[in-house]
């Protein structure tokens, strides 16, 4: 079995200006998790299953759905298609 690397999967290319994505738990490697239950404040670790995680915070919950602000400067490298719209 292996380990989780991160709490939340995301797509790189959705990512926003903002460094804002939507997440889905339900698409996560911690959809059978019933105790994750991100709320709004708080970190979580996100992955795209090709670059290093890095950590996120939560910005807003929807039941399922959870968006996330990438934090970028705790990563030895950025996503795919996200370093060119860091300002």
């Amino acid at each position: 079995m292996t380990a989780v690397r991160y709490d939340l999967w995301y797509d790189a290319t959705a990512v926003g200006r903002d460094l804002v994505v939507e997440t889905w738990i339900s698409h996560g490697p911690k959809s059978n998790d019933a105790a994750f239950d991100p709320q709004p404040g708080q970190w979580v670790l996100v992955g795209d299953d090709d670059e290093p995680a890095c950590r996120a915070r939560v910005i807003r919950r929807d039941g399922d759905r959870v968006w996330v602000q990438l934090d970028l400067g705790l990563v030895t490298q950025a996503p795919s298609g996200v370093a060119s719209e860091r300002h």
